[in-house]
């Protein structure tokens, strides 16, 4: 639907969220304003400001890239669009929108397109593939004229002034081409290190171009001499787009749609003048897509500058006599401007200044008996004013400088000189409230002295009370502006005051309030409040004082005849070595090995329990060994089948489980779990699991099998079981070992293997926070586990050899890699990132870098990946 939402700069001519458009072209006459995107083709008559926009529907899987009317007034009704490898020409008759060509010739997405300024019948394009063609709509079946360079063309642009020459960007070079002279470019300009997002032949001089980049600039060349930038214009962020103005020497400037940063509005600069702009124009909430300048009428000294958003919302700016003064267009006397609430430009003679005159009109209305506030100087030829605030205790001297082009888009510059007694939070506060309000005003070409000036005071008192009651540090900033800002804190629990945690490995770490705090909170019956809402009410009631959760933590001590801040409270933290509570001990996790027969295992570890005074283990190290015996010579006769040697090291592993001496569980588990569970695997595989669990291929591990399965999954494999983890066992501690749990879930001759999985896992943690890597890698081959199961949805690549799909990135079946990358053309060997959309892909960091100055395929597929994917997810 269309909106007409008037103010003092612009009109909201259109606004269809709905459209979807990402391209904008306005027509010679200015009457028409094209829209093109995926889905809808639309056309507005500007001239009729309350008419409905026509739309037609696309049927394409493609966005628009590009859309250009014919400048001319032969081909006024021609205009074409850019989708993915080929161009569309369109016919604008009797309200109908009909195509009347397809030129087909670009092997990868076309950048770029322009129509010949003088010629109804030429167009050139660029594209992603190298190529610059030449069209004549003529003779559409192939080009008339095709330029080959080696980079790929972003930008192509014919020359207003010469017929002839054609100007393309490269990455951060120029080439200047000359349709008469072959396939090879006359110029060569080297204009940035950075990408070119745009190029615009100046209206007057033949020989002069300007580039913006990535680099946060905007270049003037004269391409007869170019090695050098005749001035260049730097901004604060990259640039989009830097368009000539069709008055005077002004230029206007937009940031980079791809890279939002935020900045949603457009700049129009004096060239003459490049040290700043002279207007800012603010309107739009979404980052401007394009824009385009349209002439009222024939003889209108008025132009209108039409621009299209992100926000779906096409924008109408009336650049009225004043701003095109200030882009050195000579005009008329400049039109009177009147403001219900300002007066902001008089109607000045031809040879007054207009940046001195509407200031010097400010100073002498100011009010200077504002309560608090003292005007120390004015100085209208150096643009100064100083003021002097007291506050209750502060004092605030502030220095405000005021451009040239000041009220115009551009605000005074705010600074707190010597003579303040404030500190810097309060500076930083105070100097963002100021800054604030000043944008506001004179983004609508409104004078703001008055009005900061008195916001300061209202700032500063509300700053002085935040003092008084110690708030400044705790608080959220409250904008004075917007009156924005609050207690959200209802459901937010208040934080702990006090606590103990056993961290690591035998530390135990201890916090609370210092002693003489608690003593306060017990004398006003303090108790911790349960949401950080409820603190300031729980306190004010007993001490009618206001309480902050830095003051709960660190009460300060005050006096009761005034206020007076004393130097805060210091809380201690205990770190205690608690690991003399506990059984394991890493003397003996360093002694201990795993290796050899198990009589000597037995023998080297009772001997290292014997020095570090554990007589309990050095028993049970000899009982294994007993229990052990000498090696028999038939594999099949082993410690597993003696008659008491199975039961008794079960019950001796759950005895120091029970005690929750971890290490001796699982050093016992490592030597004497293997036999057990290698003698019941095959049984209980048999009977636990189904033949779909059954992979044809699938090579069980068992273990001590490989030395190099070092890493525990998520999962424990008992006997063929997958035993779940429970989140509650991811720790060393035994006290949260559910037993009950595991075995609940598999049979009761097979809990044990469970739980010996665990007591081997925690074990190894224990020793990998200790930092004993070797000793952990030891016993992870003796755990017999299996990867983790995929769960979830699976991308696969399929091989460009033998197009089978391919896990890894050499093809299982044709043994080649399986990806090429799309940027660099060499295969993956590392990470990968693959589009879900159209499939292609390749190194993660070649990706990364192609888009961040692209949102389409290298491929030339037409797809936005980055777009189009998460589009996908969002619904």
């Amino acid at each position: 639907m269309s909106i007409i939402n008037r103010n003092s700069e612009y009109y909201i001519a259109l606004e269809c969220k709905d459209l979807q458009a990402n391209a904008m072209a306005v027509d010679s006459t200015g009457t028409y304003v094209l829209l093109a995107g995926r889905r809808y083709l639309a056309i507005r008559n500007l001239e009729e400001q309350y008419e409905s926009i026509l739309k037609f529907p696309r049927q394409s899987k493609y966005d628009v890239g590009a859309a250009e009317w014919n400048p001319t007034l032969h081909h006024k009704e021609l205009c074409v669009i850019s989708s993915n490898q080929r161009l569309e020409v369109l016919t604008w008759k009797n309200d109908e929108l009909t195509q009347t060509h397809s030129l087909r010739a670009h092997t990868r997405v076309i950048t770029d397109l322009n129509w010949h300024k003088f010629d109804p019948n030429l167009l050139a394009s660029c594209s992603a593939d190298t190529f610059i063609h030449l069209w004549d709509i003529r003779d559409p079946k192939r080009p008339t004229l095709s330029l080959s360079a080696i980079a790929e063309a972003s930008q192509v642009r014919w020359n207003k002034i010469s017929p002839h020459l054609v100007a393309t960007a490269h990455e951060g070079d120029i080439k200047i081409w000359d349709q008469r002279k072959g396939t090879a470019p006359v110029q060569y300009v080297a204009a940035h290190l950075a990408k070119i997002y745009g190029l615009d032949w100046s209206p007057t001089l033949e020989n002069q171009i300007c580039s913006s980049s990535q680099d946060n600039t905007v270049k003037f060349f004269d391409i007869s001499n170019p090695r050098r930038s005749d001035y260049t214009l730097t901004t604060n962020a990259p640039v989009w787009r830097a368009r000539h103005t069709p008055f005077g020497e002004g230029l206007v400037t937009v940031v980079v749609p791809q890279l939002r940063r935020g900045e949603n509005s457009l700049l129009l600069w004096n060239i003459s003048n490049k040290t700043t702009p002279v207007h800012t124009f603010v309107g739009h909430r979404d980052v401007v897509l394009d824009f385009d300048w349209r002439k009222r009428r024939s003889g209108d000294t008025d132009f209108q500058l039409i621009t299209w958003s992100k926000d779906q919302t096409l924008l109408v700016w009336n650049i009225e006599p004043f701003l095109q003064k200030l882009c050195g267009h000579e005009a008329d006397d400049l039109k009177d401007v009147d403001d219900a609430s300002d007066i902001e430009v008089v109607k000045l003679p031809k040879k007054s200044s207009p940046s001195v005159q509407p200031l010097q009109q400010e100073f002498s209305l100011l009010n200077v008996h504002i309560p608090n506030l003292e005007v120390k100087k004015m100085d209208i030829v150096a643009r100064i004013v100083n003021v002097k605030v007291t506050v209750n205790n502060l004092t605030v001297n502030l220095e405000a400088t005021f451009p040239n082009t000041y009220p115009h888009g551009v605000p005074p510059t705010f600074q707190v000189v010597t003579g303040s007694n404030i500190n810097d939070i309060i500076k930083t506060q105070l100097l963002q409230t100021l800054n604030h309000l000043a944008q506001q005003r004179v983004s609508k070409n409104r004078t703001c002295l008055e009005p900061c000036l008195r916001q300061m005071v209202t700032t500063l008192e509300q700053l002085s009370v935040d003092v008084e009651h110690d708030r400044i540090y705790e608080r959220p900033y409250i904008d004075p502006v917007n009156g924005l800002g609050g207690y959200n804190d209802a459901y937010i629990p208040f934080p702990r005051t006090s606590g103990a945690k056993f961290c690591s490995v035998g530390t135990l770490v201890c916090f609370s309030r210092p002693l003489h705090t608690r003593r306060i909170s017990n004398k006003l019956e303090v108790t911790t409040p349960r949401a950080l809402s409820a603190l300031e009410n729980i306190f004010a009631k007993r001490s009618n004082d206001y309480m902050t959760v830095s003051a709960y933590y660190f009460q300060r001590q005050r006096s009761r005849a005034k206020h007076n801040f004393s130097k805060f409270s210091k809380a201690v933290v205990h770190i205690y070595d608690a690991l003399g509570l506990f059984f394991v001990n890493r003397q003996l996790a360093e002694e201990y090995i795993l290796d050899g027969d198990v009589g000597t295992i037995c023998k080297h570890n009772a001997a290292a329990a014997a020095v570090v005074g554990r007589g309990d283990l050095v028993q049970a190290w000899t009982l294994a060994e007993l229990v052990a015996g000498p090696q028999q010579a038939d594999e099949e006769m082993s410690w597993s089948v003696h008659p008491f040697g199975n039961q008794l090291m079960q019950s001796l592993i759950t005895h120091y489980a029970t005690q929750s001496d971890i290490q001796m569980a699982a050093m016992l588990c490592c030597i004497f779990g293997k036999d057990h569970e290698i003698s019941i695997r095959k049984s209980s595989l048999k009977l636990l699991l189904s033949p779909a669990h059954l992979v044809p291929g699938k090579k069980w591990l068992k273990s001590g099998n490989s030395p190099y399965h070092t890493i525990p999954p998520a999962d424990v494999i008992a006997d063929g079981w997958v035993i779940p983890m429970l989140r509650t066992t991811r720790s060393t501690s035994l006290d949260n070992l559910r037993v009950e749990e595991l075995v609940q879930l598999v049979p009761q001759r097979n809990a044990s293997s469970a739980l010996y999985e665990y007591y081997k896992f925690a074990y190894a943690e224990t020793l990998y926070r200790w930092g004993l890597l070797y000793n952990r890698a030891e016993v992870i081959k003796y755990m017999c586990n299996l990867p983790e199961p995929h769960r979830g949805v699976e991308f696969l690549t399929d091989c460009k050899n033998c197009l089978k799909p391919a896990k890894n990135c050499i093809c299982n079946t044709c043994k080649n890699f399986s990806l090429n990358c799309i940027v660099c053309h060499l295969s993956v060997r590392g990470s990968a990132n693959c589009c879900m959309i159209c499939g292609h892909g390749g190194h993660t960091s070649c990706l990364s870098e192609w888009f961040s100055i692209k949102n389409y395929c290298l491929t030339g597929c037409g797809c936005h990946c980055l777009v189009d994917t998460a589009g996908m997810f969002s619904s």
